[in-house]
């Protein structure tokens, strides 16, 4: 019998620090791998979570209203649009199974857990081929496939390419989106993004019972330990959808975590600023390493390709890793090859020594 969780079927992500201290020892570590805001958690989090402990003894608030309430006024919408999930993984698996669709579209590459939740639904799976080396989005290919499908998930901007739709591009999507298929847009990493009051669709999600949008407090907040996502939906969507969603799926710390970040606008700003800067400067020294081709970045990560004449990937991956850096070898991607990888932005020292790592590494001196 082969488990669900075996190596052979399930892709694995970045961030899992514990099978790299197994592989490579219990040193220190730079996790390129994860893309999580470097600069940690709001000032606030880190001094609070300590002193709200003692509640752990009580369980959470199942509605998770005070949370909901300050998210909703962070999207500028109300909070009977809001369903909140344990990471937006959690949403992703619902929305298939609740839905009851029978074939569901995605792009390649793309999130591989769109494909798992599809597949788990027992749906048939169809693919929007986001073709090398630029990965752009395919807007002709996208219209003939969403009158095949009743359900496609898009991600803006795109994990691990980095591709983002414009605004132009958005609203034709949305002026042919038949009557009968829902638009789910992963927006997990849109709070990275310089012109995300353009292309978030949080809004139209709120009116048009087609468009659902996901988003996750992980990411930027750097919190992905304690699972926090969200979906935007129709009242009577969200409605449906939590009505299938367990008990207490929220706990306490990450209840109260959230409500922490979300309040600190300090850290919002500087976060934008510090990340703008770090992957303008990141881009720029991935340049001069020979051999890598990097993708301009829109996001907090940079998707890049090697030479077929260098080391793949995955070797890369090794050498980098008895170094001390960990990184993303994309080659479990659908429609990446071996030689494809993916860098978290990191602070900009941190990202210097990589680069410096990658240019030995690659010009012989590993």
């Amino acid at each position: 019998m082969t488990l669900y969780n075996s190596p052979a079927i399930r892709p694995w992500h970045g961030g899992d620090l514990n099978s790299a201290r197994q592989r490579y020892g219990s040193g220190p570590r730079l996790d390129f791998s994860a893309n999580i805001n470097p600069w940690g958690p709001p000032p606030a989090v880190l001094r609070e979570l300590p002193n709200l402990l003692p509640g752990i003894v009580h369980y959470p608030d199942p509605f998770a209203g005070q949370l909901k309430q300050l998210l909703a006024d962070w999207l500028g919408i109300g909070p009977e649009h809001l369903l909140l999930g344990n990471g937006s993984t959690e949403l992703i698996y619902l929305l298939p199974r609740v839905c009851r669709v029978s074939r569901v579209a995605f792009p390649a590459p793309s999130f591989s857990e769109y494909e798992y939740a599809a597949r788990l639904a027992s749906a048939t799976c169809l693919y929007l081929e986001l073709q090398p080396p630029t990965f752009a989005w395919d807007l002709a290919a996208l219209k003939e496939l969403m009158p095949q499908v009743d359900m496609i998930f898009l991600c803006n901007p795109n994990n691990p390419t980095g591709t983002l739709f414009s605004a132009g591009e958005l609203a034709e999507i949305l002026a042919v989106l038949p009557p009968r298929t829902k638009l789910v847009m992963d927006e997990a990493f849109i709070d990275f993004v310089a012109d995300k009051a353009e292309l978030t669709l949080v809004q139209r999600a709120r009116e048009d019972s087609r468009v659902l949008v996901l988003g996750s407090l992980t990411k930027f907040f750097a919190l992905p330990g304690l699972r926090l996502g969200y979906l935007v939906g129709t009242s009577e969507v969200v409605g449906q959808l939590a009505a299938h969603l367990p008990p207490w799926n929220l706990n306490h710390l990450a209840q109260a975590a959230g409500c922490l970040a979300l309040q600190d606008q300090e850290y919002v700003q500087r976060s934008r600023q510090s990340m703008a800067a770090a992957r303008s400067r990141f881009y720029q020294d991935l340049q001069t390493v020979p051999g890598i081709t990097a993708l301009p970045p829109t996001a907090n990560f940079i998707f890049a390709r090697l030479d077929d004449q260098g080391p793949s990937a995955a070797q890369l991956a090794e050498q980098l890793g008895r170094r001390g850096f960990l990184i993303r070898d994309c080659a479990n991607y659908r429609g990446l090859d071996d030689y494809c990888l993916r860098v978290a932005v990191r602070r900009e020292a941190e990202n210097t020594d990589l680069v410096k790592a990658l240019k030995e590494i690659l010009t012989g001196g590993a």
